[in-house]
């Protein structure tokens, strides 16, 4: 999967840091959106397409499609950039054997029970299990909204959660 620069999980997906900032800093010119509601919402797909500039080509594919094509070795050649709403749908397809050597964590909203690591970016206990069960079989997890914030890594992201 070296056609794959970055894989991130933000829950609002295409938005203007992710075009202008990481667009940029990791030159891509694919986003591929992995999510199963978005999947079969063509209306909402279709906003999340024509969000991103022209040039710039989008695609909205469900979690098992991802994980198809990623065994197939689709995703071998290119610049993508992978976006995941929710962590959960990262450790559904890392589930299915498909593993990233870097999981970067951007914007998740604060609520019910969530701790804030970075300003942006707040998690909860069951989060951190997730993130440290693909930590554990080697993926790197780190919290960074935008490129120009220095990364926090996800043990001391786990730190503030118990604080």
């Amino acid at each position: 999967m070296h056609g794959i620069k970055l894989v991130r999980v933000d829950f609002r997906l295409i938005h203007g840091q992710v075009i202008t900032k990481w667009r940029n800093k990791v030159s891509v010119n694919k986003i591929i959106v992995v999510n199963n509601e978005l999947s079969e919402d063509e209306f909402m797909s279709d906003i999340y397409v024509m969000a991103a500039p022209p040039d710039m080509e989008v695609e909205v594919i469900s979690e098992k499609a991802f994980v198809q094509r990623a065994q197939s070795g689709e995703y071998n050649q290119g610049n993508i950039l992978v976006l995941f709403k929710s962590i959960i749908d990262v450790l559904h397809v890392y589930r299915e054997g498909v593993h990233f050597e870097l999981l970067q964590i951007g914007g998740l909203g604060s609520g019910n029970k969530r701790t804030s690591v970075v300003k942006g970016i707040a998690i909860d206990q069951d989060d951190a299990d997730m993130l440290l069960e693909m930590q554990g079989e080697g993926t790197e997890v780190t919290f960074q909204v935008t490129p120009e914030e220095p990364k926090l890594k996800l043990d001391s992201a786990v730190k503030k959660l118990k604080k």
